[in-house]
């Protein structure tokens, strides 16, 4: 009996090397297919966050000291903008170099307080709901008690709002719809809380369907600011690597929002809708998502 339970474990000890040599040999495949390049389907989407982020030795889901979580965003291109979108939203090429982290869901109310130690609004529906009533220069307040305590002094891997083109290549997560959920508003509907849906106040995050990159409410519930000044004719003049976005002298007038929110209807929700408010202005449907570099 002892004799055939020594040759059972010897044979599940071969069968367990075996799976974590394939094992191991997928990863070492998916680190090898790590290039930039095309991400046009929430497939290729899925196999470049994992490819990169096997290459870098980084998670795709992370979470930080305050236990606010990230999705891993990898290097790649894609189209933004859209043939039928506004005329400020025409469709051009971008390819993005550097891989980031990006806030699987917006920003709560628990988490801003938590960073901030201030409550900041009166207005507060719950902590899991999206931060709102912030405008443009007090996520910079923000974002340095963020990266105050995550101990984050190199510039260039601090934590900030995602430039337009950042946004737009994580919400698309490879899809080239109207939403990253397809084209209908009953797909909307999966993915975003919108005027149609969303009872005229923002909801609770992470609700909803997720994207291929695994990020919630990109889409509706709350606008989110970008770190970008707003041009209309930006997308004529923009770099096709890397837009930093307009170079307008600080402080800016009008920023960057996207996403759309609960207030809106469902075309203001497209991936590649471009909208803006003043900088210094505040709204109960508009809030941030943070945005953290990767330096391989």
């Amino acid at each position: 009996m002892n004799h055939i339970l020594t040759r059972a474990c010897i044979l599940a000890c071969v069968v367990a090397g075996l799976a974590l040599g394939a094992l191991a040999g997928l990863g070492g495949l998916q680190a090898a297919e790590a290039v930039i390049g095309l991400i046009d389907t929430p497939e290729k989407a899925k196999e470049a966050q994992a490819a990169w982020a096997a290459k870098l030795g980084k998670p795709a889901q992370w979470a930080n000291s305050a236990g606010m979580k990230f999705q891993f965003i990898p290097p790649g291109e894609f189209e933004m903008g859209a043939q039928d979108g506004d005329a400020d939203a025409k469709p051009h090429k971008v390819r993005l170099t550097e891989p980031f982290y990006i806030g699987t869901y917006e920003v709560t109310r628990e988490e801003w307080k938590a960073i901030t130690k201030l409550e900041h609004s009166r207005y507060f529906p719950g902590p899991r709901h999206p931060m709102t009533y912030v405008n443009w220069y007090d996520t910079e307040a923000f974002f340095a008690a963020l990266n105050k305590a995550e101990g984050l002094t190199n510039a260039v891997a601090k934590c900030r709002l995602p430039t337009e083109a950042e946004w737009e290549f994580a919400a698309r997560a490879g899809t080239k719809t109207r939403y990253y959920s397809g084209d209908s508003e009953a797909d909307l509907d999966k993915a975003g809380w919108h005027e149609k849906n969303g009872g005229g106040a923002p909801h609770p995050v992470g609700q909803k369907l997720p994207n291929a990159f695994g990020l919630y409410d990109m889409l509706g519930n709350v606008w989110e600011w970008c770190g970008d000044a707003y041009d209309p004719d930006y997308y004529s003049k923009s770099p096709a690597e890397n837009p930093p976005g307009p170079k307008v002298e600080y402080p800016y007038e009008y920023t960057v929002l996207r996403g759309g929110a609960c207030l809106f209807g469902p075309t203001f929700c497209t991936v590649w809708h471009r909208d803006h408010s003043e900088a210094e202005r505040t709204f109960k449907h508009v809030g941030l998502r943070v945005m953290q570099p990767i330096k391989p």
